[in-house]
């Protein structure tokens, strides 16, 4: 049975080849990028599928990485904490996190500000804000970072991010606004978003696990 199912995956995947090979099925005119682009503010054909045509996949994703993120901090919340934190000491990372952490956090607000321009976006954006924190919290201890970021300020940041990205995006769609200044707007929130999530989920298994 097993090889079976191993074959019959092997020859749906030789037909689909071939499907595609031969261009056995016409396929539909491609659409003009550029007037995609222009349509919705952006240079970047990308940012506009992503932050245009798509917007409402866009905004599933992002509620999806925040369902992902409150249930790492639901379930590990009643779940008893490493008893001693985690101080590192005093080294090269230690020393240069602090110089570091800013140019990380300008280069990310970059990205997410240039994303309707070129390669970037609000999810990279996040992402690298997120390493810069990581380092942050390799250089000082995840517990010091976590009382310096102060946790009810990231919260405000994280749903209100999330309730602009969507009142935003109703808006977008009920009375066709559009603009790269609402891409823009659109990157930064979902920067901001992800940031706060890749910091809780760092956070929260740092400090069950008792190591960064």
């Amino acid at each position: 049975m097993r090889i079976a199912a191993v074959v019959g995956v092997l020859a749906l995947l030789v037909g689909i080849l071939l499907v595609g090979a031969f261009g056995l099925f016409p396929l539909g005119d491609s659409p003009d990028w550029e007037k995609l682009a222009r349509a919705y503010g952006a240079e970047n054909g990308v940012a506009a599928v992503v932050l245009g045509t798509r917007l409402y996949d866009t905004l599933l994703e992002v509620m999806v990485f925040a369902l992902a993120m409150v249930g790492v901090r639901y379930t590990l919340t009643p779940l008893s904490r490493w008893k001693e934190p985690v101080v590192p000491e005093r080294g090269v990372v230690r020393e240069m996190a602090d110089l570091l952490l800013p140019v990380v956090i300008v280069f990310s607000l970059y990205l997410a500000a240039s994303g309707h321009l070129g390669p970037g976006g609000g999810f990279p954006a996040g992402a690298i804000a997120g390493s810069g924190l990581l380092l942050l919290a390799m250089a000082k201890g995840i517990e010091r970072l976590s009382r310096e970021l102060h946790e009810g300020t990231l919260e405000l940041l994280e749903y209100g991010a999330i309730g602009g990205l969507l009142v935003l995006g109703v808006a977008s769609g009920l009375f066709g606004v559009r603009g790269s200044g609402l891409l823009v707007l659109f990157n930064l929130l979902i920067g901001i978003e992800v940031t706060v999530g890749t910091w809780v989920v760092l956070h929260y298994f740092g400090s069950h696990r008792g190591e960064i």
